[in-house]
């Protein structure tokens, strides 16, 4: 569910959170084990090393001004990289812009986090591992948890943290749009199920699959690659984008590399299959309007959503439609995609 989005499929979604997510889940996937917030209170300058940094360069990487592939050290050290990401961060912000990380700075960045460790408009239940009722009980059993993975349900909920910070400076440089999650963390009995790819991110919680609120998915893309996010995926036939953070994944070192997609003479961005990536090709979606919302509750037109056909996805979508799409969740056949 969005944070803070609206509510207009309260029963519907009342009854996928009571199917999907036990208390015990809820409690495992949110409590414990726990990433604690880290408020500041003190300010920083270029220079300063230590924990605090650090914790500063989590929040405002995706502020690093650069659409190049140039990754953002996250080092504890208030070197150059840091004052251009907090002088890009200030801007963004309204702030008078020095590049040194002053308390009202800091008010800012603290307004943005939860004492549990997620963020202003992301929620660490966006990103746990969703149910398929195609799927075994054995890969639903981690439904609404982040276990079974290929990193520790500590290092997926760390890494997933320091994904909603980047989502966050997207979300801000898209508008303040909101950003819809249909696919998280997933565990590997899950992922074989629904046909992920064999070394896929969403494994180590360093992925998420999204679309946003009056954004093109191309416009979303491009944003992404000023926001330190490292590997950006889109597909032919799946009206979403792929965001991942895989330079930062220490558990999966083959993966550590940039992964934008190519694009071909007339501009348009490809698949890894090198087809024109989905609104690209010529293709038009009938925008969604509210009278429509009653068909939504068919497996059929959820699936429609996702996959972006003729009346059920616009091309720049809806905040109704991003929760729809949220609702739908991911396909249950990816044919080994991301």
């Amino acid at each position: 569910m969005l944070k803070g989005g609206t509510m207009f499929l309260d029963f519907e979604k009342a009854w996928r959170a009571a199917t999907i997510l036990t208390s015990a889940a809820i409690a495992l996937a949110i409590a414990a084990p726990a990433v604690e917030a880290k408020p500041f209170d003190h300010r920083l300058r270029p220079g300063a090393r230590g924990s605090d940094v650090k914790a500063l360069q989590v929040r405002i990487a995706g502020w690093y001004p650069t659409r190049r592939q140039r990754t953002f050290s996250v080092d504890g050290i208030y070197g150059r990289q840091t004052k251009k990401a907090m002088k890009a961060f200030e801007a963004g912000y309204g702030r008078p812009v020095n590049g040194v990380a002053s308390r009202k700075d800091l008010r800012i960045l603290n307004w943005l986090q939860d004492r549990n460790g997620s963020t202003k408009h992301f929620d660490y239940r966006e990103f746990v591992q969703n149910r398929s009722s195609s799927c075994s009980s054995r890969a639903n059993a981690y439904a609404g948890t982040f276990s079974g993975g290929r990193s520790s349900p500590l290092r997926v909920k760390r890494n997933v943290r320091r994904l909603m910070w980047r989502l966050e400076a997207v979300r801000r440089k898209s508008g303040r749009k909101p950003i819809g999650i249909i696919s998280g963390f997933r565990s590997v009995a899950y992922n074989n199920c629904i046909a992920g790819a064999r070394a896929s991110q969403h494994l180590y919680g360093t992925a998420a699959d999204n679309r946003m609120a009056g954004v093109g998915n191309r416009r979303g893309r491009n944003i992404a690659k000023r926001s330190q996010i490292h590997g950006i995926a889109c597909y032919s036939s799946l009206s979403h984008n792929h965001f991942d953070l895989r330079i930062d994944n220490k558990d999966l070192r083959a993966g550590r590399f940039w992964w934008w997609p190519r694009r071909d003479r007339r501009g348009r961005d490809l698949t890894e299959g090198g087809s024109p990536c989905w609104g690209q090709g010529g293709r038009r979606s009938a925008s969604f309007s509210s009278s429509t919302i009653p068909r939504f509750t068919t497996s059929s037109v959820l699936r429609d959503v996702r996959h972006g056909v003729a009346g059920a996805g616009s091309l720049v979508p809806s905040l109704q439609e991003i929760e729809l799409f949220e609702f739908a969740g991911e396909g249950e056949d990816l044919g080994g995609l991301d």
